[in-house]
């Protein structure tokens, strides 16, 4: 019986997966990112471009109208 011995990979050395649209950092297999429009973000914009997509509906607690 022959034995194959599975080499474990160096996260280290790995290629990105993909490219984020907005800091240009790589994004890794197996990391959390985000799809957009056809454009990636990594965890970290992700959170940004979204808080800022959403502010033409950010008011104050006071400025609900009834």
């Amino acid at each position: 019986m022959r034995r194959i011995h599975k080499r474990h990979r160096d996260p280290q050395r790995a290629f990105p997966a993909a490219e984020c649209a907005l800091c240009g950092g790589a994004v890794y297999r197996g990391e959390i990112c985000w799809r957009m429009w056809g454009r990636v973000l990594c965890g970290a914009c992700a959170g940004t471009w979204m808080a800022n997509e959403a502010a033409l509906w950010r008011m104050s607690a006071g400025e609900v109208a009834r």
